[in-house]
């Protein structure tokens, strides 16, 4: 069996980048007969890349016989979310016979029905596909409330607990061991600087977190310095920024924060599909706050390994991050429940439902 993907690019520092690249490497380690060519938009120098999928219209429009020719030579064609890359796909293999599967992520799954020609497009492609996946039940009724009654089946991301296991530390630098230890105790969040991701919410919200625990400090992993989210709130030396920081340092990171903290919301369908960070905290054993009406809900399991809050409702997430610091045992549950979920929902698991699909396409 031959796998034709389309994704933004397979560079590891990147959420698709990391999403292409373990479903590509479960996929082939479940089953070592299958083989893969990845079309990207952008190069990384993955060897399984053909960064052919420009962002330009007219030299894409080139490149559709050199995309068709790859396609040509595969049993299946996986389209890594919505637009464009599902829409290209349906697009370029006209004609060849193929069975097509679109994978429905965040942004690129929902915000183009925004658009009156993008939308027409995308709503084609869904219906052209012979099976649209979501990576969370968010995603999934989004699309739905567009287009009713599409066949739409959940696989949900996945992350590899046993990268979490062990001694976090010992790879690091001294440097790094000693800056983690400088920081602590501190609130986590993870994430590129990005509206959806919700910092107009959690800046505020940890600085009365602060009130009632002064020594606390913010970490923010993706983003660099923002003393205009800082300033106003009185936060100046309180909040770490670090961003293309090293896998090794921020695993670590991870494990040494009191719970992790990430309130998405949708900003004019530009939306937190899944939440992956939520399963690498999961995984390192944090207690999570994420935000209703986004994909943290099929991240977090509220009661079981954090709290669930409202969107946009910062006192309500400074109320959950309060019970949790205050409360030991119930910040030990919620570890327990975090490393729980994170072995559930593993790649192998993921890596075993899309094999099982793959299969039945090509019966």
């Amino acid at each position: 069996m031959k796998v034709c993907f389309l994704n933004h690019n397979l560079n590891a520092a990147t959420g698709a980048g990391r999403f292409g690249i373990n479903l590509i490497e479960r996929l082939r380690l479940a089953n070592p007969q299958l083989d893969a060519v990845v079309l990207t938009a952008l190069g990384s120098g993955h060897p399984l890349e053909v960064p052919i999928l420009h962002p330009r219209f007219f030299r894409l429009v080139f490149a559709i016989p050199r995309i068709r020719a790859l396609m040509r030579s595969c049993d299946i064609i996986h389209a890594l979310d919505g637009f464009p890359y599902g829409v290209i796909a349906v697009l370029a293999s006209i004609g060849l016979g193929k069975k097509l599967v679109v994978t429905a992520i965040g942004t690129g799954a929902i915000r183009p029905f925004r658009h009156f020609v993008r939308g027409r497009l995308l709503a084609w492609a869904y219906r052209r596909a012979d099976r649209v996946v979501a990576i969370s039940g968010y995603t999934r009724r989004e699309i739905l409330a567009r287009l009713p009654g599409l066949a739409i089946e959940i696989i949900n991301h996945a992350v590899d607990y046993r990268e979490f296991s062990g001694d976090l530390m010992a790879p690091l630098t001294a440097e790094e061991r000693s800056t983690i230890a400088a920081m602590q105790p501190y609130v986590l969040s993870v994430g590129g600087w990005k509206r959806r991701k919700g910092f107009e919410y959690s800046f505020p919200a940890f600085a009365e977190i602060r009130k009632r625990f002064p020594q606390m400090r913010y970490v923010v992993c993706g983003i660099g310095p923002k003393p205009q989210l800082e300033e106003p709130l009185g936060l100046h030396g309180s909040v770490h920024y670090f961003k293309g920081i090293r896998w090794p340092f921020l695993k670590a990171i991870y494990a040494g924060a009191e719970l992790f903290m990430l309130l998405a919301v949708d900003d004019g369908n530009d939306v937190e599909g899944f939440g992956f960070a939520f399963l690498e905290a999961a995984a390192a054993g944090l207690p999570v706050i994420g935000a209703r009406q986004s994909g943290a809900e099929d991240a977090v399991r509220d009661g079981e390994n954090g709290f669930l809050v409202e969107p946009r409702n910062a006192p309500v997430a400074v109320g959950a991050a309060i019970r949790i610091l205050s409360d030991q045992t119930l910040a030990r549950r919620f570890s327990a429940g975090s490393r729980k979920l994170a072995r559930e929902m593993s790649w192998e698991a993921v890596a075993e439902r899309y094999g099982a699909l793959y299969r039945g396409l090509i019966v």
